[in-house]
């Protein structure tokens, strides 16, 4: 991979300490909110980030975890990328914002503060994250923008929710919020166990976008969907002017993790690091790294259904990350689209459905 002009993007991943429990989060670690993990040292952490940014140029870095907020040591990190010139965003889910944080952030630059609310009432967000959070959340970006913190809006749109985004959008209209992104649901990492119960259908995501498309095309909505979803499944080009996106590993858009051990990853939803040392090992060459094959060659695997199809190169079918995490490997798309596809697989998700059970699995073979 060549960096593009503006240089490379990294997601810095604070600490594997939640107060949410969501039943969508990727992080691998979530069953034991990272017990295994630990959260990295202030010095080390610092180190760690340094060196990316001595190594590259940097375009931007966002700050998530985790709850980046849960960090005592968060405005040394940012101070550090204020002095390097560096925009930052972050990922947070708003819980744990107070009127001293809040004020304290508005003396930064932040480009944004990206939070999560996953249905229009505590009912739906909480069957998301977990009980009491809806009004904390609520607290929050009232607080952010009151300190003219700029939050962009999020919504996990799954299976539970997707019929219900008009309200949820209408609900970021109120709190003064008009840039959002629609996160679709991937099965990645802690989140694989939930997939019979969050992973959305054809029917679910055009129900989702059908209920989006006033809020972009009429009233000025910045409404743009970050998780893949294959243009065989649906024309995209009938829901402009949202935006879509696609996987982004291997091309110049891609955007690095930084986990809370230290190893890098190609993206949030990756489970396996681009090398087993840790970034301040001496051995670790930065540049080297990223020009790795298993970043460079990443996009010449294409599943075999996806062959011969003219978003191929683009698409590459869908998550890479998520046929991974749920199918074993990249030999087959995307779940979102597999499930569509193949009757075995369907009949497990109905299966994992009838039985009501949470559980970690993966459905390959």
């Amino acid at each position: 991979m060549t960096a593009g002009t503006q240089g490379y993007s990294l997601a810095v991943e604070l600490t594997p300490h939640c107060n949410q429990k969501c039943d969508y989060c990727y992080n691998a670690w979530r069953d034991d909110n990272g017990a295994e993990l630990r959260q990295p040292a202030t010095d080390v952490l610092l180190r760690r980030i340094e060196k990316f940014l001595d190594a590259v140029p940097v375009e931007r870095v966002t700050l998530t975890g985790g709850e980046p907020f849960s960090r005592h040591d968060l405005f040394e990190v940012l101070d550090l990328l204020q002095d390097r010139s560096v925009p930052v965003q972050m990922i947070s889910n708003g819980g744990v914002v107070t009127e001293q944080l809040a004020s304290r952030l508005g003396r930064y630059a932040l480009h944004f503060v990206q939070i999560t609310l996953n249905g229009p009432d505590a009912a739906l967000h909480e069957e998301h994250v977990g009980p009491g959070h809806f009004p904390k959340t609520l607290a929050g970006i009232q607080l952010l923008r009151t300190h003219r913190v700029p939050v962009v809006g999020c919504v996990v749109v799954t299976r539970k929710n997707a019929h219900h985004l008009g309200a949820t959008l209408a609900l970021w209209a109120s709190l003064g919020v008009e840039h959002v992104a629609l996160s679709r649901f991937s099965p990645a990492g802690y989140a694989v166990g939930q997939i019979a119960s969050l992973l959305p259908s054809r029917s679910d995501l055009v129900a989702a976008l059908d209920q989006a498309l006033p809020f972009a095309r009429d009233r000025g909505f910045q409404l743009s969907v970050t998780m893949p979803i294959p243009p065989c499944m649906i024309d995209l080009d009938a829901y402009a002017p949202i935006r879509f996106g696609f996987c982004p590993v291997g091309t110049p858009l891609q955007e690095f993790v930084l986990g809370p051990d230290g190893r890098l990853r190609n993206c949030t939803l990756h489970g396996t690091p681009l090398a087993s040392l840790d970034l301040l090992d001496a051995s670790v060459d930065v540049r080297e790294l990223l020009r790795s094959p298993v970043v460079s060659r990443y996009r010449d695997q294409l599943p075999a259904f996806c062959e011969g199809c003219l978003h191929a190169s683009s698409c590459g079918g869908g998550c890479g990350a998520a046929s991974v995490w749920a199918l074993g490997d990249r030999s087959k798309p995307d779940p979102v689209l597999w499930q569509h596809v193949d009757d075995d697989f369907e009949a497990h998700l109905q299966r994992l459905r009838s039985d009501g059970k949470r559980r970690l699995v993966t459905l390959a073979g």
